[in-house]
């Protein structure tokens, strides 16, 4: 996770000069399965490796003892286009997700951390956790999923892994209390609310919209907020689609991208007086970042399975 975290903060980096290519993720629903899947493309000039990440969202699937999330990630030379690598990009999406929310808080939140929650007690909530672990020193965790097992569950797994307390919260009321909130969920009611709210929070949200119903976040707060979103072009269609389209939200709302902050062409948090989120859209560049990570090690250590394409 560490080095996922420095990973991306290269990577966005990158992505402030322009060396990179990115585009909105390309959603097809299937509404009689209560599913999607959807398609994300992207390439990062400095890593020479540009990706293609097929990940689908069936709610009704772990009813049927499957997973609710399962992604795959191909990726290819960007000097000849041949293919190098598949991947599973289960792990990797949870890995860069949660780095992405840690790099965000670094810039984004107090530096004296004492509480931080967890909405969503499932595996990127496990990410958001262990990311946010790298950048602060946590001394209190609140999880809270709308299953109990499944938060205590949570609680006695990361408590060891990461020797810290973690205690299940029974509402989201109880989040009050944080100075971080990480929320990945696939609420499509607001866990996030006005209430919640409170001078020096800061916010993840990596389930807020992406046009599928999803509403972690109630829309209507977003004003009172200092908006930092992974990439604004991709924010519009994607994480804040609907925010955009009730105008809830406009381009003069988003204070910056996560790119502007990384490069130093915006501050972070100025005060600890400030309440701020961060929107993440899950933008391609991310996933390269991981995925030549993954790659690179594999490598390294004779992991995987070789095959020619085109014997």
């Amino acid at each position: 996770m560490k080095d996922a975290v420095e990973a991306l903060r290269s990577v966005f980096m990158e992505h402030a000069q322009g060396k990179t290519k990115t585009y909105p993720r390309v959603h097809i629903p299937f509404d009689d399965y209560d599913g999607s899947i959807g398609y994300l493309e992207a390439a990062v000039d400095n890593l020479g490796m540009s990706i293609s990440k097929i990940a689908s969202l069936y709610h009704s699937n772990p009813a049927n003892g499957l997973p609710r999330i399962v992604a795959l990630i191909t990726a290819s030379r960007i000097d000849n286009g041949l293919p190098i690598a598949i991947m599973d990009g289960n792990y990797l999406t949870m890995l860069r997700t949660g780095a992405v929310s840690a790099l965000a808080s670094d810039f984004l939140s107090k530096k004296s951390v004492e509480t931080v929650g967890i909405m969503g007690a499932g595996v990127q909530g496990r990410g958001q956790l262990m990311g946010l672990a790298e950048i602060r020193k946590i001394r209190k965790v609140l999880v809270y999923d709308i299953s109990t097992s499944a938060s205590e569950k949570f609680a006695q797994e990361m408590s060891k892994l990461l020797h810290v307390d973690v205690k299940v919260a029974s509402s989201p009321k109880e989040m009050a209390e944080c100075d971080i909130i990480s929320s990945a969920t696939p609420a499509r009611e607001p866990l996030i609310v006005e209430e919640l709210i409170h001078p020096g929070l800061h916010i993840n949200s990596v389930g807020i919209g992406a046009g599928l119903g999803k509403r972690e976040v109630d829309f209507k707060i977003l004003q009172k907020l200092k908006i930092v979103v992974d990439d604004l072009k991709t924010a519009r269609v994607d994480a804040l689609h609907e925010a955009f389209r009730d105008n809830l939200v406009t381009d003069r709302d988003i204070y910056a991208s996560l790119g502007d902050l990384v490069a130093g062409k915006k501050k972070g948090r100025v005060d600890d007086g400030e309440t701020t989120i961060f929107v993440s859209s899950g933008i391609g560049i991310q996933d390269a970042a991981v995925a030549k990570l993954a790659f690179d090690r594999a490598v390294q250590n004779n992991v995987g399975r070789k095959f020619n394409f085109f014997d």
